[in-house]
């Protein structure tokens, strides 16, 4: 028996028939091919030549998110990939186009409190490491009522959680500490792989509703290519502060990792330039009262750690001698107690590489 199932999102129409070879969007923009290559857990390199196109055509539709759409006849080929993947890749790539979707607040200039709420469903899921369905069971027994897989969500990308999922968010959050926490030095959760890391805590649930972004590693997509120009407008507007130190692209240590990864000369140094060069438009159409909440630096050391801040929880991946970035484990930490447990170990690493940095 054939089970039909349609997604509908404000930005994509997605309709997926399960034992059919039938799996179209109607619309491919970078999101929708980016949320395809990691559900198919494959690299830009190895994606690219799974679709027959150059590395740097893929990196052009991810880098440009909903603004570039590929070709008709890419979209008929991406159309094919998806169509043929396996039933978990497309149940992957549906759960990354759902969570993917987010709104911006009504007023940018007013802190967003249902993108806070929404963000704390999403962090709490991920720190426990569960999927939809088995949370909406977890969160049964503090509400007193089963919600669904679906329901949950919605709660982390277009509805703001009711009060009484709030509460019972608080009350799972104190029964889970303990396993959480426990001997653990705050680290809650480790992923193999950066594409399994944005699967359950993708960019926008880790930074919409921040107040305080620091990070530090090579090219940080994660905040570049992964997260849109008008969330960072809004998430400044609002009153977030930022600071990024990228690997200098004109640097010996940048050269050193293109050697250590196998990638042709250049290539890491020209997308770090394209992922600053993204964030000083950013900054330059701020208001100017408000340039100066995004400071932006580089770094010419030898790599080792991608480390991303976001308020109370910090997002490590160690750089590896022998496997590119996007297959190094990432470990999520969470700061508890004042100078107790890992938080505090990478924030003195942040600030004093910081201190070490070239402003831009």
């Amino acid at each position: 028996m054939l089970h039909h199932l349609t997604l509908r999102c404000p930005r994509t129409d997605l309709d997926v028939t399960e034992g059919d070879t039938m799996t179209t969007v109607h619309r491919w923009t970078g999101w929708e091919t980016r949320a395809l290559r990691q559900a198919l857990r494959m690299s830009i390199k190895d994606f690219s030549a799974h679709l027959g196109v150059a590395e740097r055509t893929v990196s052009k539709w991810e880098a440009g998110q909903d603004t570039i759409r590929p070709r008709p006849e890419m979209q008929a080929a991406l159309d094919t990939a998806l169509s043929k993947a396996a039933e978990d890749v497309r149940d992957r790539f549906i759960l990354a186009v759902n969570v993917n979707e987010r709104r911006l607040p009504a007023d940018a200039g007013r802190a967003d409190l249902g993108a806070v709420a929404r963000k704390r469903v999403a962090v709490l899921r991920a720190l426990a490491g569960q999927s939809p369905t088995d949370f909406a069971e977890l969160l049964a027994a503090p509400l007193g009522w089963r919600p669904s897989a679906e329901m949950v969500l919605r709660w982390e990308t277009t509805e703001t959680p009711p009060g009484d999922v709030l509460l019972a968010l608080n009350t799972l959050d104190q029964s889970l500490s303990p396993q959480l926490h426990d001997g653990l030095a705050g680290l809650t959760a480790v992923y193999p792989s950066r594409s399994q890391l944005s699967a359950h805590l993708p960019a926008d649930q880790l930074l919409d509703g921040a107040r305080d972004i620091r990070a530090v590693g090579l090219s940080l997509n994660m905040l570049c290519q992964d997260y849109a120009d008008r969330r960072w407008q809004a998430l400044l507007a609002s009153g977030a502060q930022v600071r990024c130190l990228f690997l200098d692209p004109a640097g010996s240590a940048i050269q050193a990792r293109e050697a250590e990864e196998g990638f042709p000369t250049g290539q890491l140094s020209a997308l770090t330039k394209l992922n600053i060069e993204t964030l000083l438009r950013v900054r330059d159409r701020l208001p100017a009262n408000r340039r100066d909440s995004m400071n932006l630096a580089t770094y010419d050391e030898t790599l080792r750690f991608n480390i991303v801040l976001v308020d109370d929880l910090c997002v490590a991946q160690p750089y590896l001698t022998e496997s590119r970035g996007v297959d190094s484990p990432a470990f999520v930490i969470r700061r508890d107690l004042p100078g107790a447990g890992l938080y505090p170990v990478f924030d003195q690493v942040f600030e004093s590489q910081w201190q070490r940095g070239r402003a831009l």
